[in-house]
């Protein structure tokens, strides 16, 4: 958006070098800010009073001669304020243009009481039609300008108008904020309400000739209803009838200059404000203009030549509209009739497309003592126009400067511009060594790429920014990398071209090609980082490095993944978001974090990491999947453990009462035989009776000392860990075996294993007849060491159970231990 005290471009091209190079593009991206774009007249000698018929057509001496008389200096003093005679009505807001030409408006953005304003102050010898003034002064009309206020002489002696401030976004803007094709709604709702202005103004006799996007200035930006307005009637002329103007001045935007306005002598007549529209509806259905060029003459050489470029308007109904409205010859173009059919779905006919031919030789030189040097059957003698013909047919122009005749030829009509003004006589003594051969027998090369790009650069240092016939302005070089993308060998090969050669910075001067040298070094940049930042993601993820090959060959910088680091160095905002949200949504989609991913991700700022994880982002989903597998695995080991825990806990809980009672059976086992040997030993009065007593008081608390260690144990280790294996029961009935079977089969062996009974008896009747009392000590005792040592063996088999499946299945999680009778709720 213009700011206050700074110059914006102008809109309007002229025929004099100086302001010729100055850029329309420039204009059509920049915003409007709250009021109508500067468009003004061109250089003097100047127009025709207000009196005049037309703004642009004859001097008047007075006004000149006052001009030169002093020193070229504005006659309106100090355009930076408001005039002195209006600084007592409006307060300035911003100064939305500070001229630097009498011919240009100084444009204010005022307020009074009424609200806000934008005030045009303009010299007097460059007034606008004063019958212009008149009829849209008299009443608001749709869609176009309201004049309020206007006066010849009412600012310090010049002239000025005042309308409202109608918005604060012109379609220049709005193009340039939204790249591509515009909405099919958006660019319908603009032929509607231009037809509605356009109608309007060519029954008031009025052309605006200077139709463009910069001077339609929308109200909102609702694609249904952009509430249009057309502005700045500066160079508009009210002309009841066609004519042509008297000089060779142009006035309005080349780019929307119908093939008459683009004439030496411009025909002024309503048909030129239709094809205007036309070009604006190309321009917006297919996301650029159909012209590429900027430079005036190459521009208005190409509208007056050949048909534009319709190629990228897909919607046959808007396509039709175009040719309908671009139809060269003014007698069949497309006028408010043929475009109020289309907006109802009509279709009118069309004249026969003419396509029209190249571009050959320019004018003639100002200086006819120049030779023409012959290329393609063209005879050129201006510089800039062999420099389009260089450009658009490289590869010729590479095999004539390859051959002796050829360069020779060449470089003696190169010579014929030493010494001239306003040319790099060092650059061209630079050029002149690199294309003629340093010795006679040397055979003659092809020139350099870059010997190409400052050559064609010095002959025509306004012709856009290009390398082998492809534009390489912001919008060139993205279809560029498109195509690239999209594997095409031609654009892959110019991508290989800006790789190998320093091509972008000598583009950088030229028209479009500003900012190319930074696009350059972030590319290099981006190109020196890449290998060390795939080898520290290699280094970082073992899993990466596993499939190190696959990695190499998905990273390596081969031609389209080079158009796409290039990609990122021309547009690093967009690719920025593009790059987030698309990574965001890879990451989010992981089943698991992949942790060499996420470093790659850490800064959202770094375009080169965000690429490189861009092209991973296969790798990382498979080894997300594999974790995954891996954590499912784990899992689905889990639930089988616990719900083997869980039925080992259902057949504790059903065989607790079975193994309580083999705990009660194999204590009462224990203490029965003492409680008889203790009886039979009162009984028979052997032992003393002090001892009897002793052993009878022991009884009790040594039963039941033994009957809670076996029920302890039993609830400790529990089914079927306890019992046959580790149960008292188990061990009295595994002891108590033998005895049975000698008992009921002796045979031979009686007297062997009779012998050895007779020790047990005798240590039986020594107890019974001494200390009786020492039975239930020694059983609890001993009972009490077996418990101890029971459990501690129970625990060891367990942990080496846990070790055992823990090398069979090594790196899941360790199951929860078995349940134990203790853990039961």
């Amino acid at each position: 958006m213009t700011q206050p005290h700074q110059q914006p471009p102008p809109t309007e091209y002229e025929d004099d070098e100086e302001y010729g190079a100055s850029g329309e593009p420039e204009e059509r991206r920049r915003a409007h800010d709250a009021g109508p774009p500067p468009t003004e007249h061109e250089e003097p000698p100047p127009s025709a009073a207000a009196t005049s018929a037309g703004p642009t057509e004859d001097e008047i001496p007075s006004v000149a001669s006052a001009q030169a008389a002093d020193g070229g200096r504005d006659l309106r003093g100090d355009t930076g304020a408001l005039p002195v005679s209006l600084r007592g009505r409006f307060r300035l807001r911003a100064v939305l243009r500070r001229p630097d030409h009498p011919h240009q408006a100084a444009v204010y953005r005022v307020e009074d009481d009424r609200g806000s304003h934008i005030l045009k102050w303009y010299h007097r010898g460059h007034a606008p039609d004063r019958r212009v003034w008149e009829l849209l002064r008299d009443r608001p009309r749709r869609h176009l300008t309201h004049f309020t206020e206007t006066s010849d002489t009412g600012a310090d002696g010049h002239p000025y108008d005042l309308a409202p401030s109608y918005g604060e976004t012109d379609l220049a803007g709005y193009l340039n904020d939204n790249p591509g094709p515009a909405d099919p709604v958006l660019i319908h709702s603009v032929v509607r309400q231009l037809h509605e202005a356009l109608t309007t103004l060519h029954e008031l006799n009025i052309v605006h000739r200077d139709l463009s996007p910069a001077n339609l200035v929308l109200g909102s930006l609702d694609p249904a209803s952009p509430d249009l307005v057309l502005v700045d009637f500066a160079v508009s002329a009210h002309e009841p009838a066609e004519r042509y103007t008297r000089d060779e001045r142009w006035v309005g935007t080349a780019l929307y200059m119908s093939p008459q306005a683009s004439l030496r002598h411009q025909l002024i007549h309503p048909p030129a404000d239709w094809w205007s529209l036309g070009m604006i509806v190309a321009e917006m259905a297919g996301g650029r203009h159909p012209i590429r060029f900027t430079d005036n003459d190459f521009v208005r050489e190409e509208i007056s030549s050949r048909a534009p470029d319709l190629s990228l308007v897909t919607d046959h109904r808007l396509r039709l509209l175009c040719r309908g409205l671009l139809t060269r010859d003014p007698d069949h173009r497309w006028g408010t009739d043929e475009v109020a059919q289309w907006l109802v779905g009509g279709s009118p006919p069309v004249a026969p497309w003419e396509t029209g031919a190249a571009p050959g030789a320019s004018d003639p030189a100002d200086d006819p003592d120049i030779e023409p040097f012959a290329f393609l059957d063209e005879r050129y003698t201006r510089p800039k126009q062999l420099a389009r013909a260089f450009s658009e047919n490289w590869r010729p122009a590479r095999q004539l400067l390859s051959r002796r005749r050829g360069s020779g030829e060449f470089t003696r009509w190169l010579r014929q511009f030493e010494g001239v003004p306003g040319r790099d006589a060092e650059e061209l003594t630079a050029l002149l060594g690199l294309l003629e051969p340093h010795h006679p027998a040397t055979p003659p090369r092809e020139p350099k790429p870059v010997t190409m790009v400052r050559l064609i650069s010095w002959l025509g240092p306004t012709l856009d920014a290009s390398y082998r016939g492809v534009p390489l302005d912001h919008a060139g070089l993205g279809d560029l990398l498109r195509e690239a993308g999209r594997g095409d060998e031609f654009a892959l090969s110019v991508v290989a071209d800006l790789r190998d050669h320093t091509i972008l910075p000598l583009l950088d001067s030229r028209p479009g090609g500003e900012g190319l040298a930074e696009v350059q070094q972030r590319w290099l940049t981006a190109r020196s980082r890449w290998q060390h930042t795939v080898d520290e993601a290699l280094h970082a993820s073992p899993w990466l490095r596993d499939r190190r090959a696959e990695v190499r060959a998905a990273t390596r910088l081969d031609r389209s993944r080079l158009a796409a680091l290039l990609s990122l160095a021309a547009a690093p905002t967009a690719h920025r978001r593009r790059l987030r949200e698309r990574t965001a949504r890879i990451q989010a989609a992981f089943p698991q974090p992949v942790a060499w991913y996420g470093r790659l991700l850490r800064d959202p700022d770094d375009l080169v990491r965000m690429q490189l994880a861009e092209w991973l982002a296969g790798f990382a989903e498979q080894e997300a999947t594999e974790a995954q597998g891996r954590v499912n695995e784990e899992r689905a080991l889990l639930r089988q453990e616990r719900d083997l825990d869980v039925a080992m806990l259902w057949v504790r809980r059903q065989d607790m009462l079975p193994t309580l009672g083999w705990a009660l059976g194999g204590a009462v086992g224990l203490v029965l035989p003492w409680i008889f040997a203790i009886g039979l030993g009162d009984l028979v009065g052997w032992p003393a009776q002090r001892a009897v007593l002793t052993a009878w008081m022991l009884v009790v608390p040594a039963a039941a000392a033994v009957l809670a260690l076996e029920l302890w144990t039993a609830y400790r280790i529990g089914s079927p860990g306890y019992h046959p294996d580790r149960s008292l029961a188990g061990l009295l009935i595994d002891r108590g075996s033998p005895v049975a079977r000698f008992i009921r089969r002796p045979g031979s062996r009686f007297p062997v294993q009779g012998l050895l009974i007779i020790p047990a008896i005798a240590l039986l009747w020594a107890a019974v007849a001494y200390a009786p009392w020492v039975w239930p000590i020694a059983t609890v005792a001993v009972l009490l060491w077996w418990t101890w040592h029971r459990t501690r063996c129970w625990r060891r088999y367990v942990a080496e159970l846990r070790g055992r499946d823990d090398r069979v299945r090594p790196g899941r999680p360790r199951a929860a231990a078995p349940p134990t009778s203790g853990s039961v709720t």
